[in-house]
C-alpha cells in the first residue's frame, strides 16, 4: 500500500527551505579567508561547488600581508543562473557592495576563473580598472578533447617508453573517473525526485546540481576580448596535453590583447 505524506508535512518542508534559503541570502557574499595585509585584495570566485576552503592554501602561500577574500555560491543562484554573464553581474554588485572603489584583482579556479574574466569584461565596459584577472587551470577552447585515435596513439607511445606502470594507472584513473560520473548521475536522479516531491535535497546532491548546472553555463559561456593583464596559471601536466592540440593557451591568448602571460 503507498503512503503518502501529510501535506502539512509538505509545507513544513517547503517552508524549511525557504527559510534556509533566506537565512543563507543574509549571510554575506564576498567571505574573508586572510583579511590583514597592506597590499591590493585579491577576489576569488569559487569552483564548480561553490567551494571557496579551495583557496585557503594559496592565501597561505602569498603571505600574511595579502588581503584574500573568496566570492561564495548560495543555493538560491540554482533557481536564476542561466549564464556566466549574468553571474558575473550579480557577482559584481555584491562585490562593489562590499568594496565600492576598487580597483579589483580577480581570479578564481576553473570554473570561477571564467566567472573573473567576465566580471573584469563586465567593468572594462563601465570603464574601471581591473589591475589583474588570474585563471588557475580555466580553459575556453571547446575543441580541446582529443579524438580517441589520438587518445590510443598517446596511450600506445607513453606505455612503450615508460611501461606496465603507466598503463596500470591510466586503468586505475579511467575506472575512478567512470565510478564518479555513475555517483554524479545517481545524485542529479535524486536531485530531480527531490524537486518533483518539493523536499529538500541531501547535502551531497545539492552539490551534484550545482556541480551540474555551473557546467551546463561554463560550456554555453561565450566570452568576448578583454583588454585588461590576464595571468593564466596552469600545471605542466595540462600544458602538455594542450600543446598536443596547438592552443598551448586554453583559448585565451585570443581574448586577451598584448597583457596575456602565462606560467
Amino acid at each position: 500500500m503507498r503512503v503518502r505524506p501529510k501535506l502539512s508535512n509538505l509545507y513544513e518542508l517547503v517552508g524549511f527551505r525557504r527559510s534556509m534559503i533566506a537565512d543563507e541570502r543574509e549571510r554575506p557574499r564576498v567571505t574573508p579567508i586572510q583579511s590583514r595585509g597592506s597590499r591590493p585584495p585579491i577576489y576569488l570566485i569559487h569552483d564548480l561547488l561553490g567551494d571557496v576552503d579551495c583557496y585557503r592554501g594559496l592565501a597561505s602561500a602569498l603571505g600574511p600581508d595579502q588581503p584574500v577574500y573568496a566570492l561564495r555560491s548560495f543555493s538560491s543562484d540554482l533557481q536564476g543562473l542561466q549564464s556566466i554573464e549574468r553571474l558575473a553581474t550579480s557577482y559584481l554588485t555584491d562585490l562593489r557592495a562590499f568594496d565600492p572603489t576598487g580597483p579589483y584583482i580577480l581570479g578564481g579556479f576553473s570554473f570561477g576563473g571564467a566567472v573573473a574574466f567576465e566580471m573584469a569584461r563586465q567593468l572594462e565596459e563601465m570603464c574601471e580598472e581591473t589591475l589583474l584577472v588570474v585563471l588557475i587551470d580555466t580553459w575556453i577552447a571547446a575543441d580541446c578533447k582529443l579524438r580517441s585515435r589520438e587518445q590510443l596513439s598517446i596511450l600506445w607511445k607513453k606505455t612503450k617508453e615508460q611501461g606496465l606502470p603507466y598503463l596500470c594507472s591510466k586503468v586505475r584513473n579511467k575506472c575512478v573517473y567512470w565510478a564518479y560520473r555513475t555517483r554524479h548521475l545517481f545524485l542529479n536522479l535524486a536531485g530531480r525526485i527531490c524537486h518533483e516531491l518539493r523536499l529538500e535535497p541531501p547535502l551531497r546532491v545539492r552539490l551534484a546540481l550545482r556541480d551540474e548546472a555551473n557546467r551546463r553555463v561554463l560550456r554555453a559561456y561565450q566570452p568576448r576580448v578583454y583588454r585588461g593583464q590576464v595571468l593564466l596559471a596552469a600545471c605542466s601536466r595540462t600544458l602538455d596535453f594542450l600543446s598536443k592540440r596547438g592552443n598551448p593557451f586554453f583559448g585565451w591568448d585570443l581574448l586577451s590583447g598584448q597583457q596575456f602571460e602565462i606560467r
